[in-house]
């Protein structure tokens, strides 16, 4: 039995090829026969029904279909490829990742954490001599200094990452 996951319109539903002719959506069976007329186009046979359906692969997951003039977007994954799409969504929504960057050019006279450091919001983690200024330079989060690219005595550019914050 083959089974995937077919997303439609943002909305999914769970497929289930149970034999050449017989196949499962969401809780109907339904008899389904096809011929291929040629790469992009299909004779499909639905419980007696028939529809000429055009097909075009735009990626590995996903097809655009066209029936009677309306053309839809379906992404078809297996049902192992959704699991690990799932997981690497919820996973990616639990990681986050803020970048300190320079507001402006100018060169950095202090760092005020180390890699590693517990920071909390609205602590300095900086200061940017700029037009001859001295600029603080504080954290917009909670977290923990992952990374920092810069050096005291470095000089940086506008919007370049000097430090990461997790």
């Amino acid at each position: 039995m083959n089974e995937f996951v077919v997303t439609i319109n943002g909305k999914k539903k769970n497929v289930k090829i149970l034999k050449e002719d017989k196949v499962i959506l969401g809780d109907k069976i339904f008899n389904v026969e096809y011929s291929k007329v040629n790469d992009f186009l299909y004779l499909v046979k639905v419980e007696n029904r028939v529809y000429e359906i055009t097909t075009n692969k735009l990626n590995d997951l996903k097809y655009r279909f066209g029936l009677d003039g309306y053309y839809t977007e379906v992404e078809v994954r297996t049902t192992l490829q959704e699991m690990v799409n799932d997981y690497l969504i919820n996973k990616s929504k639990n990681i986050r990742n803020d970048s300190i960057n320079a507001p402006m050019p100018g060169l950095i006279l202090k760092l005020c954490k180390k890699e590693g450091e517990v920071v909390k919001k609205g602590e300095s983690l900086l200061i940017l001599e700029a037009m001859k200024m001295e600029n603080e330079i504080r954290s917009t989060v909670d977290g923990i200094i992952k990374e920092v690219f810069k050096k005291e005595g470095s000089s940086v550019e506008k919007g370049e990452i000097i430090l990461t914050i997790e």
